[in-house]
């Protein structure tokens, strides 16, 4: 796909994660956003889309594309994805429907997997790991608190004193998606701090998979998942012990992102409004005797979604994973 223009539409166009893929296939200087469709009817909120034809769902099998993003619920891509495929599509998928290779899909998506060949042949799309395309046709686009806790832990990982990791991530309201529910209510979440699916998120496996395969190491911590009365944006605090330096630690963190822009090592604690509305990951560590401090902050809808799933794109066409993304700046 290396200098070509290729095709695109999204399914899910009408959820957030659908919208904020859209307005970047808009403006990416090598693709073009030809169709969108969701289960209702709708039009996108962007000037840009005049020539965009949005769809109902049922249509999608009679509008092929060079590549089609998901952004559907994980059992929707369970049945769309090999469909896609056989026609001759490639498939960045924004669900879980094809994250774990071997871990419990009734138990963590409350379903059984039924494309175990293709599940095997799925990439699983972390950038800048997932490294150059080998011609799949399946990416599984990571989760938004896998993301930001997988791009803080796996340059330190085998830094970190086995089994002493503890994570509390919080996130935006959007992650929560568009679906009605009494819990996402305004005056449910104003002013407070929720804890919720403690100890039971379904990004944990996927969590501990990504760690084994880019480290070598066994993940085997506490994690907590809360949502915060913000629209957007993912923090997570990240608590181990180490006996390494803090230039040791520096350096594996300048080592592992040394070649990718969209990572940055701060020099305080990150706030949200620093990355939400671009496709950057802000990371700042402390270090006092062996206690480790580890922040990661991205935008949940941007780098937890739309954003890297632009990078996988990219990847996919052999073409420098920020193309498209460079001049996203913060909604502060």
């Amino acid at each position: 796909m290396k200098n070509k223009t290729v095709t695109c539409s999204i399914v899910g166009a009408r959820g957030y994660a659908g919208q904020e893929t859209a307005r970047l296939l808009l403006s990416h200087p090598h693709a073009q956003l030809t169709h969108c469709f969701a289960t209702s009817s709708f039009e996108l909120p962007y000037h840009q889309a005049k020539n965009v034809k949005c769809l109902a769902q049922s249509e999608i099998e009679k509008n092929q594309t060079d590549i089609v993003f998901l952004a559907t619920p994980a059992e929707v891509s369970l049945e769309l994805a090999p469909k896609l495929i056989a026609r001759g599509s490639k498939v960045i998928d924004l669900s879980g429907a094809f994250r774990l290779k071997s871990n419990d899909y009734a138990k963590w998506y409350g379903f059984e997997h039924t494309e175990k060949e293709l599940l095997e042949k799925a990439v699983y799309g972390l950038a800048p790991f997932a490294g150059p395309s080998c011609g799949e046709t399946l990416v599984a686009n990571p989760g938004c608190y896998a993301t930001a806790i997988e791009l803080a832990l796996i340059p330190v990982m085998h830094l970190l004193e086995e089994g002493s990791v503890v994570i509390d991530a919080k996130s935006g309201t959007s992650g929560a998606g568009k679906k009605a529910s009494e819990s996402m209510l305004f005056t449910e979440v104003d002013g407070e701090c929720l804890p919720y699916k403690v100890g039971k998120h379904q990004h944990y496996p996927e969590i501990q998979e990504a760690i084994a395969q880019h480290t070598g190491r066994q993940l085997d911590a506490h994690l907590t998942t809360s949502l915060l009365p913000v629209r957007r944006g993912i923090i997570a605090g990240i608590y181990a012990k180490t006996k390494a330096s803090e230039t040791e630690l520096r350096h594996a963190f300048e080592t592992a992102y040394e070649s990718y822009s969209l990572v940055r090592l701060t020099n305080a604690p990150p706030l949200l409004k620093q990355v939400v509305g671009t496709g950057r990951t802000h990371i700042h560590f402390a270090k006092h005797d062996e206690k480790l401090y580890l922040f990661s902050a991205i935008d949940n809808l941007l780098k937890g979604a739309a954003s890297q799933a632009i990078e996988n794109m990219n990847r996919l066409m052999d073409r420098p994973l920020e193309t498209g993304l460079e001049n996203l700046e913060a909604l502060t």
